[in-house]
């Protein structure tokens, strides 16, 4: 990515493969920077193209992973308020892709892993909270 960056800075066409949340999406910005090639349909190997292709209005042709909080039914049976809180949590790529930025350019130790989470609370405090209330009505 060294190489892809120093090839923008001087003006010089870039392509590369990247994902969200990713670091990289702090420094080459959507459109800003650069842009999400499309395709015209989706047309995926095993025929199932049913699936959601779309990233901010784009058909990339491949399927947008969702990521998901699992635990076992066992905990989740004995533990309703952590269930509750987990299946709300919802942080945007483009918070998840600031915060992998920030260990990029080199605070990754577990304080500043740490801080960064106390930052974004601090930052999304309302719905930080409404997920810990909601979560708290659940273990009664």
């Amino acid at each position: 990515m060294a190489d892809t960056i120093t090839r923008y800075n001087e003006g010089k066409p870039i392509l590369y493969y990247t994902w969200v949340p990713q670091w990289i999406s702090g420094v080459l910005v959507e459109d800003k920077d650069v842009v999400w090639l499309e395709v015209p349909k989706t047309d995926l190997p095993d025929g199932n193209n049913d699936v959601n292709t779309s990233f901010n209005g784009k058909n990339l042709g491949f399927a947008v992973d969702k990521i998901m909080s699992v635990v076992n039914k066992d905990f989740a049976e004995e533990n309703p308020a952590a269930t509750k809180l987990l299946s709300l949590v919802q942080i945007s790529a483009s918070d998840e892709s600031a915060q992998n930025l920030k260990m990029q350019d080199g605070e990754k130790s577990a304080d500043d892993i740490k801080r960064h989470a106390q930052e974004w609370i601090k930052a999304n405090r309302g719905t930080y909270d409404s997920w810990l209330d909601e979560a708290r009505a659940a273990a009664n």
